[in-house]
């Protein structure tokens, strides 16, 4: 089952992070050893901290007070070295994403994998019977990775844990499993660079070729500020000198339609 810190306020959680050495181990905190030994050391470091953190509390406290715990850890790339070292020694690998949507569980899939250079094939769960499923409000999600394959099931999750449990397997075959570890660690490989996103791109160079004089005779200037290609759903801002008009219902539903033209878009939300 999940683990986390314990239900306290934000004055609480700094002095206990503290008193355990969570805010100033970064110097001591690298994956340098040749074997897997300090990486399941430095893991299970973080595993320990989340359970001593989260003694005597149950529930929906237990899961927000992870996230907590994980977004205060300060040495991600430590974190990250580890998984990666792991990843790379294991005869078998599983991964399980907690995440708060969909556009959220199939970015941090395609940047674990990415970054880890593991096997892409199926993901499971975004259609039924072959027809693209709206996940744009589906909620929370869990999704299961298996290396061996690189098949990915995306299933419901009504847990409030956020983050990835790493399950290796090594040639000893004992189980091994960390997390929830925090989101996002992928991005240490290159956090001051920006992950490529194709649709984004596309559609923003669809309002620029097929919008831009009809926006221009309307006086508002309309930007792709995000978008998932796993949902279709592209996010505009509309912005204009008369914010009536930028906000309008008409303006917003010829924004959509004209992007809906895209055969990838399947949702548009403007803002």
């Amino acid at each position: 089952a999940p683990r986390g810190i314990a239900g306290r306020s934000q004055l609480q959680i700094q002095p206990f992070l503290r008193r355990h050495g969570v805010l100033h181990r970064k110097a001591s905190l690298r994956c340098r050893a040749e074997g897997w030994e300090r990486a399941h050391e430095i893991l299970t470091d973080f595993d320990v901290g989340q359970r001593r953190a989260s003694s005597g509390v149950e529930g929906l406290t237990k899961g927000t007070a992870a996230n907590e715990f994980s977004k205060n850890w300060e040495d991600r790339e430590a974190l990250w070295l580890s998984v990666k070292k792991l990843a790379d020694m294991s005869t078998s690998l599983v991964m399980g994403i907690c995440a708060g949507s969909a556009e959220e569980g199939v970015g941090e899939l395609k940047g674990l994998v990415s970054a880890l250079g593991l096997k892409r094939n199926r993901l499971h769960g975004m259609d039924n019977d072959g027809v693209p499923r709206d996940m744009a409000d589906f909620g929370a999600v869990y999704i299961r990775y298996v290396a061996a394959t690189g098949d990915a099931y995306l299933s419901g999750y009504d847990g409030y844990y956020r983050g990835v449990y790493v399950t290796p397997q090594l040639k000893d075959g004992e189980f091994r499993q960390y997390g929830v570890l925090p989101l996002g660690l992928w991005r240490e490989d290159s956090p001051a660079e920006e992950q490529p996103n194709d649709l984004r791109s596309a559609a923003q160079a669809f309002i620029e070729s097929s919008m831009a004089e009809r926006a221009a005779a309307m006086s508002v200037e309309l930007k792709v500020t995000d978008a998932c290609e796993a949902t279709g759903t592209v996010h505009v801002s509309c912005k204009g000198s008369d914010d009536g008009i930028a906000q309008s219902v008409a303006v917003r539903r010829w924004i959509e339609a004209s992007l809906a033209q895209m055969p990838v878009v399947k949702k548009v939300n403007v803002t």
